[in-house]
């Protein structure tokens, strides 16, 4: 049993320089650990409630409550928050959870990739996941481009992530470098993707396909796109580009895309209401990865592997590590390719990364290697490799 003996919050800045909740919370075993939540620039219609306003009587009842039982298990903790999530919302409630998830795992001398093993009843033969990265951002990441595809990524497939990582950079810098030779590069977008003015979509994949041909990458590294479809479908249609498109109009541009850019991973494709054509693009493509991010919000009750073949999973859709797991389960039970995935507004907690690696996730979004917040993604990365030997 387990009693909590303080908590305390604090308002922290995130990758915008806005507020974000950090919890640091102190048991009885006088053992610490702070915890923090990202946010979304605009949070997926199914995600739990998100904000980062606190409503302070709630806020000062759910610590009273925690503060008074002796706690068991994540589950237990975690339920407590579940009761309280509507009115404080996810991004509150979710760094309660990651702070006491570290507590455990100090309390049982485990490491914090074999606690959410523990929780998860989840035990694997551990590889690091494909990281994806942001190399051009569009969509709601690039107000110059609203209406388009918001992230065209590396799917860089080299293990351990320490080898990954010189292609990562290898890649992301010789784009960067021309992008400026051309004077073309004028900011970087939430998840450290590129952008640019004067692209079109096609020169975008073209320089990126060119780059990995160039640096002979090309048997290690392919595109991957998400295309966030949910933020320009409206009134049952989409407004792709600035033009209004029908669903199989946006199949079809999709379906140039991937078979002219070998495309291996795709995202969010189409609006969570346009089912049909979610089951089309799964039942044409067998070997790619067709993953649903706003179709599932990390929540079991949407996750149905007749859309798609993969799933994002992000904490703060759902709100606590049990929820989290919860998702990432049935998802492995359908047999679906599992993301783990940053957020657009993040800040320095790397909990994501020793998620991704202990429930095996095919894949990290952890953005590109640009910003303090993003970087920290991939150091803890780098540590995991040293710590956990099983990885290869």
């Amino acid at each position: 049993m387990i009693k909590i003996e303080e908590i305390k919050i604090r308002e922290i800045l995130n990758s915008v320089g806005k507020k974000a909740i950090e919890v640091e919370i102190r048991t009885d075993y006088n053992i610490r650990a702070i915890s923090s939540s990202p946010s979304a620039i605009i949070p997926g219609k199914r995600e739990v409630i998100t904000t980062n306003k606190v409503n302070e009587s709630k806020l000062n009842e759910m610590i009273y409550e925690v503060c008074n039982r002796e706690l068991k298990n994540q589950e237990e903790f975690d339920s407590i928050l579940d009761s309280y999530m509507h009115e404080l919302g996810s991004n509150i409630c979710l760094p309660f959870s990651l702070a006491f998830a570290r507590i455990m795992a100090q309390i049982q001398n485990l490491t914090l990739v074999e606690y959410i093993e523990k929780v998860a009843n989840y035990k694997k033969y551990r590889k690091s996941p494909i990281p994806l990265i942001a190399t051009f951002s569009g969509g709601v990441h690039n107000q110059k481009e609203k209406g388009s595809i918001q992230n065209i990524m590396l799917a860089v497939d080299i293990h351990p992530f320490s080898k990954a990582i010189q292609a990562i950079t290898d890649i992301y810098s010789y784009i960067e470098n021309e992008l400026k030779k051309k004077d073309i590069l004028i900011a970087y977008g939430s998840s450290s993707g590129m952008i640019v003015e004067e692209m079109t979509i096609d020169e975008k994949f073209e320089m990126v396909l060119n780059t990995i041909k160039t640096l002979n990458y090309e048997n290690k590294v392919t595109i991957a796109i998400d295309v966030a479809a949910e933020h320009f479908f409206k009134d049952e249609i989409y407004i792709y580009q600035g033009k209004t498109i029908q669903s199989n109009e946006l199949n079809d541009i999709l379906n140039q895309y991937i078979e002219k850019y070998n495309i291996t991973y795709i995202e969010d494709p189409f609006d969570s209401k346009d089912e049909a054509y979610w089951k089309k693009m799964k039942s044409e493509y067998k070997t790619i990865s067709i993953v649903g991010d706003d179709l599932f919000a990390t929540r079991d009750k949407y996750i149905n592997s007749e859309l798609a073949n993969g799933i994002i999973i992000k904490m703060n859709q759902v709100g606590t590590l049990t929820g989290t797991i919860n998702a990432f389960c049935k998802a492995k039970r359908e047999n679906m390719t599992t993301c783990v995935s940053q957020r657009s507004i993040e800040t320095e907690d790397t909990f994501m990364c020793d998620l991704a690696v202990a429930l095996n996730a095919t894949y990290i979004k952890i953005g590109g290697p640009r910003r303090g917040d993003r970087i920290a993604k991939y150091n803890r990365l780098l540590r995991l490799e040293e710590q956990e030997k099983e990885i290869i």
